[in-house]
């Protein structure tokens, strides 16, 4: 499914948010990536969604390679990625119909889009994704009416509808309440085993990345501190994990001048 050999990503020319990294991750696996603020998890997956690109090494998506992607191709391939994000990013003043269905812009052509937000189409979709996230009864509500977990509930009901073959889940639980993440982190892996989806979750509790994913990745400094199996993550890799974290700096890693020199070098293979 994914294939990143060397990947390398360089803000400004100087700061380095993922360095030489090297992942697989197969079709229909759940992993969890677990780390401290700053660590690089939400630029590597701007590059798994293919928001921006690596300044350097390979990002291979189903054999297809990004530097090889542009215009309709591209936007194929990002319609068949699905991302959730801490934000909701939903528009509040619409209902909630009209949010779960702009999943599906993606596909329709612009006048069914403008028709929708008159009179929605395709209302039986929508209803049917809501249902299966436990709140059918919110469809006409007014989606700023809402509590945060039903928000999340209505960015996956929306993800359900766009009906990608990989779903990238940043953060998806860090606005709700502590009692909430775990019935929506289980919530996504049961959709993703009924649907048969790839699952990447990125998390900042290490006891819901423990509790429910098969394969465990750290990642710290931009850089892969471990890749296991849950069963094989210990006390001794969570602390070598989280001791001593960067400072983060609007969500982008601020390393040493040594490190500065590293960034330059990944500038000449743009081109490759």
């Amino acid at each position: 499914m994914y294939l990143l050999d060397g990947i390398c990503k360089v803000f400004n020319g100087r700061t380095i948010a993922v360095r030489e990294l090297d992942l697989k991750i197969r079709r229909g696996e759940w992993v969890a990536l677990i780390g401290p603020s700053g660590a690089g998890k939400t630029t590597l997956f701007r590059l798994l969604n293919f928001t921006i690109p690596p300044t350097s090494g390979t990002l291979l998506f189903d054999g297809l390679d990004n530097r090889h992607l542009s215009g309709r191709r591209l936007r194929e391939v990002r319609r068949r990625i699905g991302t959730i994000y801490q934000q909701h990013n939903l528009v509040p003043r619409l209902q909630v119909v009209h949010n779960v269905l702009s999943g599906r812009l993606g596909t329709w052509p612009v006048w069914q889009a403008v028709r929708s937000l008159i009179r929605p189409v395709e209302v039986d979709l929508a209803a049917d994704a809501l249902r299966q996230v436990g709140i059918a009864d919110k469809l006409y509500e007014r989606t700023e009416t809402l509590s945060g977990g039903q928000q999340q509930r209505v960015a996956i009901a929306r993800l359900l509808v766009q009906d990608p073959e990989v779903i990238l889940a940043d953060e998806p639980v860090s606005s709700v309440d502590p009692a909430l993440a775990a019935g929506i982190v289980k919530l996504l892996i049961e959709l993703s085993q009924t649907y048969h989806k790839t699952l990447l979750m990125n998390l900042h509790s290490v006891d819901l990345a423990l509790a429910y994913f098969p394969r465990v990745i750290g990642l710290k400094d931009g850089m892969i501190s471990f890749d296991l199996p849950t069963a094989a993550v210990t006390d001794e890799h969570l602390t070598a994990l989280y001791a001593g974290s960067q400072t983060e700096v609007a969500g982008e890693e601020i390393f040493s001048r040594a490190e500065r020199s590293f960034a330059r070098s990944c500038q000449p293979r743009l081109t490759n």
